[in-house]
């Protein structure tokens, strides 16, 4: 295959991707996963609920994915800014 053809396809395929994306952060469903998620993150940032030094490794590791999430969003508009592809 032609390398400006590959390259075309694998253009074709990231912009498909980010659009799918876009698609899901937009839909009432993930809006109300993330308000779910926000509410989690807030109990995880409590210090107090903290009793051993494994309750903070587990908290820190559940704030890190949860915060992954939730810029999911804000990465993906970003991305997809960057690429040209909005």
């Amino acid at each position: 295959m032609p390398t400006h053809l590959k390259h075309q396809i694998e253009e074709q395929t990231t912009k498909e991707y980010y659009r799918a994306r876009q698609d899901l952060v937009e839909q009432d469903g993930w809006r109300d996963l993330v308000e779910e998620l926000k509410n989690l993150e807030s109990l995880y940032n409590k210090l107090d609920s903290i009793e051993s030094e494994k309750d903070l490794w587990f908290a820190k590791g559940q704030l890190s994915i949860l915060r992954q999430v939730l810029s999911l969003e804000d990465t993906t508009k970003r991305a997809a800014e960057e690429l040209d592809f909005i």
